[in-house]
């Protein structure tokens, strides 16, 4: 395939740093600032989730966020041939990928991409699938990269996880002529991508080319809710998360998750020392 182009589609991303501006100013911030409720398996009480952070930590939960899809965009900015649009740009995608061979990646305002990717792509053989699909690194306290079954895995990091869905939050790409497609709006989120595949029989590839992760730190939606509610063990499960990323062994094939993991493991490194201070009663400095 001769690639033209990569195209990312940020979806939904509040407006992190306002969020955390607010906050810090004591104004209140009504959930539908931040909940998505068109998402499946988005947690209702992300609210009550989301104050019980800002009571156990001084880095307030919305500058975490922030924090994160910095990261994230600076990943990017590395990715050669690529465009970037948020959701709220979706409609202008058509005319992007016309007459091009691009392949459309939807990502979350957390999620990473290898700064090589461009490279890799160009040189696999996509063929007339309308779906690529690739392995996927899930950085969390579990850390593991989730494959197909009966698949090539040249590159693990941690341990292999079979795929739960048929794709998942930025492994899968479509290429042009799906972009095109009348129904592109039902690919925007992986788990109603998934069940729009098998309904409609879209074909994919999957390809064994590490590109990917997903950066599932405690201030995830889905991980957020998981939490303990005892703002002690609250703080020990963040411990347990910097000690095992801390711990991760990075396969020279994916050097590339190094430099986004050393950000984030100083993130919640802040996170957990401002805790601790406050925790043994020592005056914090401008706790945000």
């Amino acid at each position: 395939m001769a690639l033209d182009q990569l195209v990312f589609v940020r979806r939904h991303s509040p407006d992190w740093a306002r969020l955390a501006s607010d906050h810090d100013a004591g104004i209140p911030i009504d959930p539908s600032r931040y909940m998505r409720a068109d998402v499946p398996g988005f947690p209702q009480d992300v609210g009550s989730c989301i104050r019980l952070w800002n009571a156990t930590f001084p880095v307030n939960f919305f500058h975490c966020r922030q924090v994160l899809k910095e990261i994230s965009e600076r990943a990017l900015r590395h990715v050669a041939n690529a465009v970037l649009l948020s959701n709220e740009r979706l409609e202008e995608l058509p005319a992007i990928v016309a007459d091009t061979q691009s392949l459309v990646f939807f990502f979350d305002d957390d999620d990473l991409f290898a700064p090589r990717m461009f490279e890799l792509l160009s040189a696999v053989e996509i063929g007339k699938c309308e779906v690529a699909v690739f392995p996927l690194v899930h950085l969390g306290e579990h850390v593991y990269t989730f494959v197909r079954e009966c698949s090539p895995r040249t590159v693990l990091v941690g341990g292999a996880q079979p795929f739960r869905y048929r794709f998942h939050t930025n492994n899968y790409a479509l290429t042009s002529r799906a972009a095109l497609s009348d129904y592109l709006a039902d690919m925007n989120d992986h788990v109603l991508a998934s069940a729009h595949a098998d309904q409609h029989g879209l074909s994919d590839s999957y390809f064994d080319v590490l590109i990917g992760a997903t950066n599932k730190t405690p201030c995830s939606a889905v991980v957020l809710r998981e939490l303990p509610p005892r703002q002690d063990h609250y703080r020990r499960a963040i411990e347990r998360y910097l000690e095992r990323l801390r711990q991760l062994e990075l396969p020279r094939e994916a050097q590339w998750i190094a430099q986004p993991l050393q950000e984030t493991i100083r993130l919640f490194a802040e996170v957990g020392e401002a805790a601790r201070i406050v925790g043994s009663g020592a005056q914090t400095p401008g706790g945000r």
